[in-house]
């Protein structure tokens, strides 16, 4: 075994073990595990090469069947850690098919993120049609699912009806959202991996490419398409379907919000105060959700019809 395939094997295996943790709510596992289990694979594709990928994955799928004593944990490890690792490593082989010095460009990152976001909804999609439903639906169903969970919760029988009416509004709430926040941590707990393996190693001297060039990711025609077909499909559909294409919309409007904050930091570089202002609108951002990020994705639409980056980009006239 060569010194590079050994760095595979320990990355892949502590990622398993990550993942483990946070599986069993460890303090540990809840602060790293939970979102960063797939950095050791990311670390691995854009350190050492995607060739040494599987390697590290059999490290990371053998240590999660031997911590958790089942195979099928090494299952959950491969759909949840190693599958959009796999798939975000194509921006690497992007970086490796053209000037190794240069970065990937924005269009090979964003359609990277943009199958990344499809293949969720796949597995949403096919998940939530092989959960057992009866009459009422899939929706009924995932609420049904989602009330064992809380209700299992201890509850303080002197806070009375109200709680257990709040309870009930809180259970109605998720179960509309839940499939699409699913898909959304899916691809979230990857692309953080992916970047912040990306910076580590730059610090480091280890990437084996420049970091890809955030401020250029442009989603193609063809996924606005998707994305627009799936939200109309959840304004006009009824039953499952809608349930089905809303939640397959809000997974599909995460690349679309990448491309929106792109252009907001690229708008700021082309201004004096762009920290500042950079600053302010993350703010913005975060207090006002859900209707921040109605206005993200209007930006992104605007930025592929107007061509606002490349504005931006124009030298200014005094």
């Amino acid at each position: 075994m060569t010194r590079a395939s050994a760095i595979a094997v320990v990355a892949g295996a502590l990622g398993g073990a990550l993942l483990i943790a946070a599986l069993r709510q460890s303090f540990l596992g809840v602060l790293l595990g939970a979102m960063l289990s797939p950095l050791p694979l990311a670390m691995t594709a854009f350190g050492l090469g995607g060739a040494f990928l599987p390697v590290a994955v059999v490290g990371g799928m053998v240590t999660v069947a031997i911590l958790s004593g089942s195979f099928a944990f090494a299952i959950v490890y491969l759909v949840a850690d190693a599958a959009p690792a796999v798939l975000l490593s194509r921006i690497a082989i992007a970086a490796a098919k053209t000037d190794p010095n240069a970065p990937a460009s924005g269009e090979a990152l964003a359609r990277t993120v943009c199958g990344l976001a499809a293949f969720a909804v796949l597995i949403v999609t096919v998940g939530l049609f092989l959960l057992p439903t009866g009459a009422e639906g899939i929706e009924a169903a995932v609420r049904a699912r989602l009330d064992e969970v809380v209700t299992a919760m201890p509850v303080d029988p002197a806070a009375g009806a109200e709680l257990v009416k709040a309870r009930a509004q809180f259970v109605d709430a998720m179960a509309a959202l839940l499939p699409g926040a699913v898909g959304w941590n899916w691809c979230l707990r990857a692309l953080l991996s992916a970047a912040l393996a990306q910076s580590m190693l730059k610090r480091m001297g280890l990437a084996l490419w420049p970091t890809p060039a955030y401020r250029d990711f442009e989603v193609q025609r063809w996924f606005m398409l998707l994305f627009a077909g799936a939200a109309f499909a959840a304004l006009v559909l009824n039953g499952d379907a809608r349930f089905v294409a809303g939640n397959a919309a809000a997974v599909l409007s995460l690349p679309l919000l990448l491309q929106g904050l792109a252009v907001a930091h690229s708008g700021a570089k082309a201004v004096k105060q762009g920290p500042t202002l950079l600053v302010l609108f993350y703010i913005v951002t975060l207090v006002t959700v859900p209707a921040s990020f109605v206005l993200l994705i209007g930006l992104a639409v605007a930025d592929h019809v107007l061509q606002l980056r490349a504005r931006f980009a124009k030298p200014r006239e005094d």
